[in-house]
């Protein structure tokens, strides 16, 4: 089970991922797009990212052209490497 990171870890993390915020124990990140089509494509492009490091964050389209990616260690009861790790992984991918 992964380790969670220590609150300092965190912020240091986030200092890294412009546009994510930590809120309790997950990590988010909202992205306005141009339309319900484009707000679809990237929630597809965000799952199938999550999917391949096999990190299932929750992903909410809301407002048609609003998507809400947020990510948290069940198993470990907050947030871990993992959650960095996917975070990364999204905004290289993005």
């Amino acid at each position: 089970m992964p380790e969670l990171l220590s609150a300092q870890a965190i912020e240091q993390e986030l200092s890294e991922l412009p546009g994510w915020t930590r809120e309790g124990d997950t990590l988010t990140r909202t992205w306005e797009v141009k339309g319900f089509n484009a707000a679809m494509q990237l929630a597809n492009v965000v799952a199938y990212v999550a999917n391949r490091a096999n990190h299932h964050p929750d992903i909410l389209v809301h407002d048609y052209k609003w998507v809400t990616v947020t990510t948290t260690t069940h198993d470990s009861g907050g947030i871990t490497g993992n959650d960095t790790a996917l975070a990364r992984t999204i905004e290289a991918t993005l």
